[in-house]
């Protein structure tokens, strides 16, 4: 999962419904939300199984 946080605040986030992305995918998406949110930080997460309760992650 990819998440962008501003101010302590999630911003935006893929990948967090349990599905999971490759190693490609999340850095494809973290590449677009720097992009997206300029000096905010961006994070690249283990994503627990939807089953499991999801984002976020505990």
């Amino acid at each position: 999962m990819v998440v962008a946080f501003s101010r302590g605040r999630l911003q935006s986030e893929v990948g967090g419904d349990g599905t999971g992305l490759t190693s490609v995918q999340a850095s494809h998406f973290a590449r677009q939300f720097r992009q997206e949110y300029p000096g905010q930080i961006v994070a690249i997460l283990p994503a627990k199984k939807s089953w499991l309760g999801g984002w976020p992650y505990n």
